[in-house]
């Protein structure tokens, strides 16, 4: 079986892959943009509050204020929903990363990812913090943090390969760079978890980045 290009350095397949169809229906378009949106800030916030398992999706249906059968014509079941949670993320960090090529280096930007995250997480209250806490904490979501996870690391690791000039086809540190700096934010996060979230997490993922970054510029054979 050929193996999949995986080359960070190819903006054009990227580039075709994020141009947007043109919209026969704009307003029916609109209108079901919507109802998806209702339906996913609703499905966040139980899976939050009262866990996967326990939420229904008559339950996310009356929150977001549509019929059920409505609801069965965006998402047939509870994983197909928690799993749009995770591929919209998705997307709009693979947007962020595209865009910020050539004007923000690698580094810098998952950085500011990283601690943009910790802010959210910092504030409950904040409803993207209901999506996080549920994807870290509840068991029953553990494809969906998984599917993230991997995503995650395929987009940085495009970024690394596309910024240095690395062919993730013949060489690994690409790949070995996003996962160590991912893993690093992660101990960090759960390091503030289980310090029942008195210290600031912004200072925790700071630290642990600063600490992996070494490593991964020694990894890529680049000076400081």
């Amino acid at each position: 079986m050929a193996k999949t290009p995986k080359s960070g350095t190819s903006r054009g397949s990227e580039d075709a892959s994020m141009k947007q169809p043109k919209v026969k229906y704009p307003r029916r378009t609109e209108r079901r943009r919507r109802t998806r949106a209702a339906i996913l800030k609703a499905a966040g916030d139980h899976f939050r509050k009262e866990g996967y398992a326990a939420t229904t999706m008559q339950t996310i249906a009356d929150s977001a204020d549509v019929h059920v059968t409505t609801l069965f014509m965006h998402f047939k079941t509870k994983a197909d929903l928690a799993l749009a949670l995770v591929q919209d993320r998705t997307d709009a960090l693979r947007k962020r990363a595209f865009d910020a090529r050539g004007s923000t280096g690698f580094f810098a930007f998952f950085r500011a990812e990283a601690f943009d995250r910790a802010k959210t997480l910092a504030e409950a209250n904040r409803p993207e913090a209901t999506f996080w806490s549920a994807l870290q904490s509840d068991a029953d979501l553990a494809f969906a943090s998984a599917t993230f996870n991997t995503d995650q690391a395929e987009i940085f690791g495009r970024f690394v390969a596309a910024e240095f000039g690395r062919d993730r086809d013949t060489d690994y540190r690409p790949d070995l760079v996003a996962r160590l700096l991912l893993a690093a934010a992660d101990l960090a996060y759960q390091k503030w978890m289980t310090s029942d979230r008195q210290s600031d997490p912004v200072k925790e993922i700071s630290g642990s980045l600063d600490t992996a970054e070494v490593a991964a510029r020694q990894m890529l054979g680049l000076q400081g």
